[in-house]
This record gives structure tokens, C-alpha cells and sequence, in this order.
């Protein structure tokens, strides 16, 4: 890999983070861990599983950044859904697609570790989407109190 393209790559994921963040932190949540890093990742999986979650993937940040140069710590997208709520939700509301898997990311930051999500708004598709919203919001709130205990 040659330096000017490790450079684009880095630039362009720097980009993308800064625009997530920038088009969605009003409805970001963030909780600390007691746990380590991996420790905690695991009891997000477990938790998750518990409630009938399929882990769709988990993207390793940081381990892409080492590939450019780029030393971090611990930092993980859990990407995760339930197929039975794509199957209520997508054929009435297509573009609601964009906000399946959720996420969660777990980052190491200043010794600490950190979870983090977005609230779920499948309300801005349509109205007859509250219920999931509400369901989804529970379920994230037990999944990231039960991994951060």
C-alpha cells in the first residue's frame, strides 16, 4: 500500500466520522464501562444474543487503522438487528433501511472505556413506527446497562 493512498484512506474515514457525527449528536448516547475493552464487547454480544439479537458484524476499527500506520485503542462497531422487525418494517417503509443493522461502538478513550449509540428513530418514517422505536430504545438501554455493570 503506498503512503498517498494509506493517507487517502486515513482521510477519508477521519471525513466519515466527522460527518456521522455532525448529521446525528443530538440523539447519541454515551455510557462508560467499568469493564476492559474486550470484556465488555463480549457482555454486549452476550446480551444482545439474550434478547434474540443476530450480530450482523463486528468491524474492528482498530485494527483497519493499523493497516494505514494508525495505533489506537480498542474500538469496535457491533452491527446487530432482528430479522422479524426488518420483515414489519421494510416493506412499508423502504428507506427505513438505512437505520438497519443498528450499532453500537465501544472505544477506549483516555484510559476509559465507552459505549455508545445513536437512539432509534424509525418514527421519522413513519408514524406506525413509534412502537419499534420504543422497543428498540428499551432494549439498547438493558442491553448497554446489563454489558456495563
Amino acid at each position: 500500500m503506498t503512503k498517498d493512498f494509506r493517507n487517502r484512506l486515513t482521510l477519508a474515514l477521519l471525513v466519515a466520522l466527522a460527518w456521522a457525527g455532525v448529521v446525528r449528536s443530538s440523539d447519541r448516547v454515551v455510557v462508560e464501562s467499568p469493564k476492559p475493552f474486550k470484556a465488555t464487547v463480549e457482555a454486549l454480544k452476550k446480551a444482545l444474543q439474550a434478547r434474540g439479537m443476530m450480530i450482523v458484524a463486528t468491524i474492528d476499527h482498530q485494527n483497519m487503522l493499523r493497516m494505514v500506520g494508525t495505533r489506537l485503542g480498542g474500538s469496535v462497531t457491533i452491527e446487530f438487528g432482528k430479522p422479524d422487525m426488518g420483515k414489519m418494517v421494510l416493506p412499508m417503509s423502504p428507506e427505513a433501511g438505512l437505520e438497519m443493522p443498528a450499532k453500537i461502538y465501544v472505544y477506549e478513550k483516555g484510559g476509559k472505556v465507552y459505549v455508545s449509540y445513536y437512539e432509534p428513530n424509525f418514527a421519522q418514517y413513519s408514524e406506525q413506527f413509534a412502537d419499534v422505536d420504543r422497543m428498540m430504545r428499551m432494549t439498547l438501554q438493558e442491553v448497554v446497562a446489563e454489558a456495563t455493570r
